[in-house]
């Protein structure tokens, strides 16, 4: 994979695309003897993707330093892009030493429970977060880093595996230690706003993963849920807590990409992105998801960013997909241009077999279509605003298109 100085090197392909924030992998240091994968005969997997902690209290050597961490964020505020922290907080990494030195700390074996809060995920050794010394060693951790590197927020990972006191206790002391705008995000496998809710009713954190989102959109575009289920979902996904929101996304590092789930049907693709980038909440956008990157089960969902013909390892051959890639980062220009995007509600205006037409406040249109044939739109239906020769009444086969006061 990459490294800190790579990724801070290459920032301005992020910074050009639109996006407002980055979200990187873990970065403390990583246990390294080799992992007995299934089917093998001999443990020869090194991984330092970052959710196999040893040591929580410095950067791993195959990212960098903590300098280098610290110049990525100096160098990312220069452009305007916020840089947000995946941190584990639920377990160490197989065979830790921290583990070994300190066994009271962790759950593993015989000792592993049958609940979200107790079970040994994946067989990772699992935190007792009710041993003092333990949960502030990880919260100590994780906080000292971040002030350390001026980074703007937290990725939690498995949400649901730590008690809500534990992400009370974080955002108290986040808040506290490292400003009222420290943003926290958590990730809590398979949620839709009721899973949400009593995160956000307690405040404990600002954002969580719209897994539903996916579903939804996956279901629209391979014809098992229809243009009105989606519509109706779209309208009131974000109906949560005031000041929390559900962040949707098509892919991420624990799942195949969108693309590989469409058999790489690119049109279907830009249909899904241009629903996820004029829908509620931050968007999040996997790595190389822009540019087409289609990786199937793992390993291959964590392929390295493509990279084309540019002489940049370890992604250099990868295909490219450029016009997709500008087709995201003018549906990033829309959405920054228009605040109804972000601020407004969604109001379901018209549906068919295979189209959903959607209006984003008062300025904004989203007309989609998975149809393999053109559509034209009934008569009697109208946008809020006109344009002179209507070339909303027709919407093309596997399509999407977005009409402002300004034209579509």
């Amino acid at each position: 994979g990459g490294d800190l100085q790579g990724l801070t090197a290459h920032l301005d392909e992020i910074a050009d695309l639109g996006a407002t924030a980055i979200w990187i992998t873990p970065v403390n240091g990583q246990i390294d003897n080799p992992i007995l994968r299934e089917g093998e005969e001999e443990a020869d997997f090194y991984p330092h993707h970052g959710y196999w902690g040893d040591d929580f209290t410095v950067v791993d050597e195959r990212f960098g330093t903590l300098e280098d961490l610290t110049a990525l964020v100096e160098a990312a505020h220069e452009l305007d892009l916020k840089v947000i922290l995946d941190v584990v907080f639920n377990h160490a990494g197989y065979d830790a030493a921290l583990v070994a030195e300190h066994p009271d700390w962790f759950r593993t074996g015989e000792d592993c429970g049958g609940d979200d809060l107790t079970m040994c995920l994946e067989g990772l050794p699992d935190l007792r977060d009710d041993v003092p010394e333990a949960r502030n060693y990880m919260l100590d951790a994780q906080i000292t880093l971040a002030k350390q590197s001026g980074i703007d927020g937290f990725r939690l990972d498995t949400l649901k595996h730590l008690p809500h006191d534990f992400w009370a206790e974080l955002r108290t002391r986040t808040r506290a230690e490292l400003g009222p705008d420290f943003y926290l995000i958590g990730e809590l496998w398979g949620a839709d706003k009721i899973l949400a809710e009593p995160y956000f009713d307690g405040d404990e954190v600002d954002a969580v993963f719209d897994f539903a989102f996916r579903d939804h959109v996956l279901k629209y575009l391979t014809n098992v849920e229809t243009p009105a289920r989606l519509g109706k979902y779209l309208a009131t996904r974000n109906d949560v807590a005031e000041g929390h929101l559900m962040a949707p996304f098509l892919s991420n590092h624990d799942m195949p990409m969108l693309l590989a789930m469409l058999k790489d049907d690119t049109d279907r693709l830009e249909i899904a992105l241009t629903l996820l980038l004029t829908t509620e909440g931050p968007p999040v956008i996997a790595w190389g998801e822009e540019v087409g990157r289609s990786g199937g089960p793992w390993p291959d969902n964590r392929e390295p960013m493509p990279w084309g013909e540019e002489d940049i390892l370890p992604g250099k051959g990868l295909p490219r997909d450029e016009d997709l890639r500008e087709m995201v980062k003018e549906l990033l220009s829309i959405r920054a241009d228009f605040p109804e995007l972000t601020e407004a509600g969604t109001e379901i205006l018209w549906t068919t077999e295979d189209a959903l037409v959607f209006a984003r406040g008062s300025d904004v249109v989203v007309a989609v279509n998975r149809g393999d044939t053109d559509l034209r739109m009934e008569e009697g239906w109208t946008l809020q605003f006109a344009t002179d020769d209507k070339p909303e009444r027709i919407l093309g086969a596997k399509s999407a298109r977005i009409y402002t006061r300004t034209g579509p």
